[in-house]
């Protein structure tokens, strides 16, 4: 379980990005963070993996405390996929690249070409390992990208706004590896995202706003906010947008039924 407690981050002393962020995030579970542009999510999950430090507060990953001491042993345990795969990639081809970490490990070779297989299959790009990054599209990318956390064995999964730069086909193969990933494997999955209807398929959401928490709950708990999510710049989807209306007319099951029999009455 990740248990985030107190924790405010500044950039500098006019500029807090988070302020007095508390939260917990269950193992096993898919939580999407969501928050318009400066919301502080992105900071948030910089955090939880240690690439900064908070000035305030504490993060325990699995009950150990986030500091200088267990920092090695905790990156062990949590990986992070950025936005943009280009950046991602340290490879000249997608076997290189899924092995780097490992060889930063000192894997042994022929347990590395193992784990380097096993994952490669396990996102679905087996035979693109000798393919180089700009042969890729931007949704093969980012499973290389994942391929390359995953085969760290780690437990915790943090994909920052990793749809962001793909288009609907891209974004579904992201979304089905999730939903693999996290109720076949059992990892826990960390999605920031400003995309609604991405967030949907998630357990649990947790809304940012100027670098605080303003809501959180199930998806269907936080969209029945919707003026809430539109003061913090984010719009439901117009499928659950027009549900929410309808849901507020107490005889809206009356005026569908009957809608629906004069349509059939007349056919």
């Amino acid at each position: 379980m990740i248990k985030v407690s107190n924790l405010s981050f500044s950039y500098n002393a006019s500029d807090e990005a988070l302020k007095n962020v508390s939260l917990e995030i269950p193992k096993g579970s898919w939580v999407s963070i969501l928050g318009h542009n400066g919301s502080g999510k992105s900071t948030l999950s910089k955090c939880l993996v240690g690439l900064l430090s908070p000035t305030q507060g504490e993060i325990y990953i699995d009950g150990m405390l986030l500091n200088d001491e267990n920092l090695k042993k905790i990156r062990r345990m949590i990986g992070i996929v950025f936005q943009n795969p280009d950046n991602q990639f340290v490879g000249v081809t997608v076997r290189h690249d899924i092995a780097f970490g490992l060889e930063n490990q000192c894997i042994p070779h022929d347990q590395m070409a193992k784990k380097i297989k096993h994952y490669a299959e396990l996102v679905g790009m087996t035979e693109f390992l000798e393919k180089e990054p700009h042969q890729l599209s931007g949704g093969q990318k980012q499973r290389v990208a994942i391929a390359g956390a995953l085969a760290m064995e780690q437990d915790i999964l943090i994909l920052d706004e990793a749809t962001s730069m793909l288009d609907p086909e891209g974004t579904e193969e992201i979304v089905s590896l999730i939903k693999k990933l996290n109720k076949e494997l059992g990892k826990t999955i960390i999605t920031i995202t400003h995309d609604l209807s991405f967030a949907a398929q998630s357990d649990y959401l947790i809304v940012l706003k100027d670098g605080q928490i303003i809501l959180e709950g199930t998806p269907k708990k936080v969209f029945a906010e919707e003026e809430l999510l539109k003061s913090s710049h984010l719009e439901l989807p117009f499928g659950l947008s027009l549900y929410n209306e309808l849901s507020k007319d107490k005889d809206v099951k009356k005026k569908v039924l009957e809608a629906l029999w004069a349509f059939n009455s007349e056919t």
